[in-house]
């Protein structure tokens, strides 16, 4: 690493231009590529934001929405229906009326003939769309399906052809197509009356609201009069909207939205005059290289001040886009050239710092005190004597109240206080929480007056800049190591004490935690963990649901051992995947048997959130489902809240696999972690289950009480059933049967039972005839 450090220093001086030629090589790259796209739609996005505006107001949409096909027809529709909707707007004075229909298919005679008279008789401008398409499969040549002779007779043709991106997007529009020799303006050309070169496109312009674009539902056009207050001198867009019509795209910053409003955006980029001249990406990236190239030729500006002017260039040119897009004047690219400043401040940075490094390698970047690694030399250096450490407590609590500087400064104190008991006067920060020192020699015959000095040492407050922080602390000492020392103050923590010497007892417990460990993989290996069941009734319907298949082990030697200790050791140790695969395969054993009996009975498996990252397991667990004698949809995998909140997105995928399959998903412990239903929606469970710390105390706490009211009102409305547990008594199953909860589960209930108990009491006895009965 030395000889490294050495190597760089000794070459600085020559590679002075590195930096300006990895990024010039950088932006050379995007330019002569389209590696940067995505990254130019964010930013674009990122200024459309910022520049958001609403549409004219000119274009109003007549949507073919979900209302309109519910009261008239599923369609398509007669089309003597556009004939009614062209009479309607002509009496409420529309100037324009364009279609995103296709016309280019006959239907009854009859209504195509209405349909054509009232084209003819329109006194508004009427457009209908025409599209390009492939004329066979395999052919290069492509052909035009035009409207009906008789309807584009009295009618003016315009091109609804979109073509999005090779990423699916549709984010550019065309001012017309050529098909066959023959040329054709856009739809939107047509609506904003505005020319254009046929085959070039243009950006829509998607810092306009698709919201402030007014609209009108089909239906309630047929249905009122009085209509002139809203459509008098407007254009009108008439297409689809709901989505069981299809024709919808994606753009960058809405997603997925019919194409009738895009449409219209392109419409409304052309009438705001928001189709920009785009300048392209070459030219500010050519100035960025030329101003950085000139700045380090004169020799005269410092790699810091390099770097500012660097980051003061790229500030520049987002804000001249920004200017130049908002005054309307053009548009360009600045990817090229944020690419290759970014690359230079990198390229400069690392550079310009690896003395420091080299350097600093011994120094706490936090503290500013001497790191471990400069302990661990002074000790090879010195020898070792003691060591002692002292564990500051609410160490995070001090990151919030104080700032780099106040936290330096507040360190710079501790030291001055601790120093006089440390040899050469000297602190280190060892860790995220500790600091160390070598004991002095004077007092290695008296420890307990050594901590004794310390913590009277820190009595009073330290200063962190201008507050005052009052510290503890819990000490640790050793004569080996400095690890031994660590482990010293935890063990004091542990046990309540002030300070402590390191044990080898305390070292011996991690042993034995271990060792408890190594028993239960072997436990899991031969099948020697138990399954019991706990019944879950169904309130709604008065009788067994199913049950909850839950993990226990009975230790030969240490007796039953709770899963609050041994499920965190497996987690922990990355091995839980044994363990549930052993469960769920009992479960299925269990339920395939139960069938016979009871079938369509459910059970429901915990899934640790350590696993519904793993996507290998995820599959393993749905093929052994489905390889098992029993119904996808009884078994139900109960997930924690807390788990899909740790990677939403990779919790999705998961879930949408197990949900797919037709396994049923829970969330569990629903409540205790920060999500919301709303959140909840975004996931594909079935149900979610009410935490039992509200459950219980629902019935004396009026705030835990409404809590589970309004979860049961707001999950049925997501359409999810819930489950209850924690029902220990009458008075509280009986609440959540008037608030309509559809699962309980609780000691009030049954307790968790073995197998051989749940069949003779739930499926063989009569016990669920008997509480129906109740």
């Amino acid at each position: 690493m030395k000889v490294f450090f050495s190597l760089i220093r000794a070459t600085a001086d020559r590679l002075t231009f590195l930096p300006w030629i990895l990024a010039l090589m950088a932006g050379l790259i995007l330019v002569s590529t389209d590696l940067g796209h995505d990254l130019e739609q964010r930013l674009s996005n990122i200024r459309a934001d910022i520049l958001e505006k609403p549409a004219s107001g000119e274009i109003v949409i007549v949507e073919i929405d979900a209302r309109s096909l519910q009261m008239l027809d599923r369609g398509p529709w007669p089309r003597d229906y556009y004939a009614k909707a062209l009479e309607k707007l002509n009496q409420a004075g529309a100037t324009q009326i364009a279609f995103d229909i296709d016309f280019s298919s006959r239907s009854a005679e009859e209504n195509d003939r209405t349909f054509a008279d009232a084209i003819r008789k329109s006194e508004a401008t009427v457009i209908l769309p025409t599209f390009r398409q492939q004329g066979a499969t395999g052919r290069s040549e492509f052909v035009e399906n035009l409207p009906i002779p008789m309807l584009r007779e009295n009618a003016f043709l315009a091109s609804v052809n979109v073509s999005p991106d090779s990423r699916g997007q549709l984010n550019r529009y065309y001012y017309g197509t050529t098909t066959a020799a023959t040329a054709r303006p856009s739809l939107a050309s047509m609506i904003a009356e505005t020319p254009g070169h046929i085959d070039e496109s243009f950006a829509i312009d998607q810092s306009i609201d698709p919201v402030s674009i007014p609209r009108l539902s089909f239906i309630d056009l047929m249905r009122f009069d009085n209509l002139s207050t809203t459509l008098m001198g407007k254009k009108v867009l008439i297409g689809a909207t709901a989505i069981e019509l299809g024709d919808r795209y994606s753009v960058s910053r809405f997603g997925v939205i019919p194409g009738v409003v895009i449409q219209a955006l392109a419409s409304e980029t052309l009438i705001q005059g928001t189709n920009l001249q785009d300048l392209g990406k070459y030219w500010t990236f050519l100035i960025a290289a030329a101003l950085l190239f000139v700045c380090i030729i004169s020799r005269k500006i410092s790699s810091r001040g390099l770097i500012a002017i660097a980051f003061a260039t790229a500030f520049a040119l987002l804000v001249l886009l920004l200017t130049t897009e908002y005054l309307r004047l053009f548009t360009f690219s600045n990817v090229p050239a944020l690419c290759f400043l970014f690359v230079f401040i990198v390229s400069q940075k690392f550079l310009s710092t690896t003395t420091a490094l080299e350097t600093s390698q011994y120094v706490d970047e936090r503290s500013g005190l001497p790191n471990e690694a400069a302990l661990l030399r002074d000790i090879a250096t010195k020898g070792l004597h003691h060591i002692a450490t002292a564990r500051l407590a609410d160490f995070r609590e001090l990151l919030v109240l104080t700032n780099k500087n106040s936290r330096r400064n507040l360190f710079e104190n501790l030291a001055s206080r601790l120093k006089f008991l440390a040899r050469d006067d000297r602190l280190y920060h060892v860790d995220f929480d500790m600091v160390a020192w070598i004991v002095k020699r004077e007092y290695i015959d008296d420890i307990p007056g050594h901590f004794a000095t310390a913590i009277a040492l820190l009595q009073a407050p330290v200063m962190a800049g201008g507050t005052k922080i009052k510290i503890d602390a819990t000490y640790g000492i050793s004569n080996a190591s400095l690890d031994e020392s660590k482990i010293a103050s935890e063990q004091a923590l542990a046990s309540g004490s002030k300070w402590a010497w390191h044990d080898d007892q305390f070292d011996q417990a991690i042993g034995q935690k271990h060792d408890l460990l190594v028993e239960l993989d072997q436990a899991i290996e031969d099948q020697r963990l138990g399954v019991v069941y706990q019944p879950k009734w169904d309130i709604s319907q008065n009788r067994l649901n199913g049950a909850e298949a839950l993990v226990r082990w009975n230790h030969p030697e240490r007796g039953m051992i709770s899963p609050e200790i041994f499920i965190p050791l497996l987690e922990k140790a990355g091995r839980i995947d044994g363990l549930t695969f052993q469960v769920l395969q009992q479960t299925l054993n269990d339920l395939s048997r139960w069938n016979q009996r009871r079938p369509g009975l459910s059970c429901s498996v915990n899934i640790s959130a350590k696993l519904l990252g793993d996507s290998d397991f995820v599959r393993a667990a749905i093929a052994m489902v489905d390889e098992a004698r029993v119904d996808n949809r009884q078994i139900v995998f109960e997930v924690t809240e807390t788990a899909t909140l740790t990677d939403p997105e990779q919790s999705i995928i998961a879930l949408e696999l197990i949900q797919d399959s037709g396994i049923r998903v829970s969330i569990d412990d629903y409540g205790t972690g920060q999500s919301t239903l709303s959140y909840l929606q975004r996931l594909p469970v079935s149900e979610i289950k009410l935490d039992q710390s509200f459950v219980r105390t629902m019935t004396s706490d009026n705030a835990n009480r409404v809590m589970v009211k309004s979860t049961i009102r707001m999950a049925h409305d997501l359409g999810l059933k819930i489950v209850a547990e924690g029902i220990e008594d009458q008075a509280c199953f009986e609440l959540l049967t008037q608030y309509g909860c559809d699962i309980g589960q609780g000691w009030y209930i049954s307790k968790p039972v073995a197998t051989a108990i749940f069949e003779r009491d739930w499926l063989i006895s009569g016990l669920e005839e008997a509480r129906s009965s109740a």
